[in-house]
């Protein structure tokens, strides 16, 4: 809408949700699970699969609780002997 707005054509609106739509895929499927798990020290392929179950299973409620959801698992999981392979699986 806003880029009808502002360049007055179709064109350039469609190419403006285009480049945004791009920008936030990139953001949301590629550097908030890189970055959160250099934070976390978790995989990032797991925290990515995590964040897809979640949000899956809760909606958005899943999206933003999964990543602390799995940070929790990890650390129970680091700390049971039974489950430290879960842990070992969930670390980087």
């Amino acid at each position: 809408m806003v880029g009808f707005l502002q360049f007055c054509t179709i064109d350039m609106a469609l190419l403006v949700a285009g480049i945004s739509l791009v920008i936030n895929s990139i953001e949301g499927f590629l550097l908030t699970p890189w970055l959160t798990s250099r934070a976390s020290k978790m995989n990032s392929v797991a925290v990515f699969i995590g964040v897809l179950a979640w949000g899956w299973l809760w909606g958005a409620w899943g999206l933003l609780l999964g990543v602390p959801i799995l940070m929790v698992i990890k650390a129970i999981c680091d700390r049971i002997d039974d489950l430290n392979t879960v842990g070992e699986l969930l670390d980087d």
